[in-house]
């Protein structure tokens, strides 16, 4: 599949009621090798799958087996539960658009603008409507704001409807499309197309 930070960008970095990279643009793609975090510790394995398999196949309602990319859901177990944080980065608390740039940068090594406004306009970003065509990786994006922005939050889509985000009522969590709060609020999804892998990293 596919993928200068100002207090004006704060406006449309993401709002919803359920580190600067730079201008860098990016996007997600089958084949890229995912980058190595050393600060992310190795998941403990359980029988004949990783604890994480297990884990979040709860959580998205999917076999272990298709838990494939451990290096994402090692980095969404690392930022579960932070709270949510309006123009927040880190742990203490983190916005929608700044944690879809999070699990771009470690989970697959590219990267994409800071708000969702932003994400959702890039000149790299193939948008599409239909959620049949979602892929693990694929950004999907919401209006939960009538503030004049196409649209105003932003998660990452992962198996079986199931996508994770951070919301302002659960902080990061996953979500479901069919929940009728963001099936209501979705615009569309998005995927960035890398044409190699040095122009992402430009």
């Amino acid at each position: 599949m596919a993928l200068v930070f100002s207090c004006a960008a704060w406006v449309t970095s993401c709002n919803s009621t359920k580190k600067d990279q730079g201008s860098k643009t990016l996007v997600i793609i089958d084949g890229v090798a995912p980058a190595s975090d050393p600060s992310i510790p190795n998941a403990v394995g359980t029988g004949s799958y990783d604890a994480l398999q297990l884990k979040y196949s709860k959580y998205i309602n999917v076999p272990p087996k298709q838990i494939t990319n451990l290096q994402l859901y090692h980095v969404i177990d690392y930022w579960l539960n932070t709270p949510y944080k309006w123009g927040g980065t880190d742990e203490k608390g983190i916005d929608c658009s700044a944690f879809v740039q999070k699990l771009l940068v470690d989970g697959y090594g590219i990267y994409i603008q800071r708000t969702s406004n932003d994400q959702f306009l890039g000149e790299l970003m193939n948008r599409f409507a239909s959620t049949k065509h979602l892929s693990e990786g694929d950004l999907v994006f919401f209006k939960t704001l009538d503030n004049g922005m196409p649209v105003t939050h932003v998660g990452m889509y992962l198996d079986n409807d199931f996508f994770v985000n951070s919301s302002s009522s659960k902080g990061v969590s996953i979500a479901s499309l069919k929940d009728p709060y963001w099936s209501n609020r979705y615009v569309a999804a998005g995927r960035v197309i890398v044409k190699n892998k040095q122009s992402a990293k430009k």
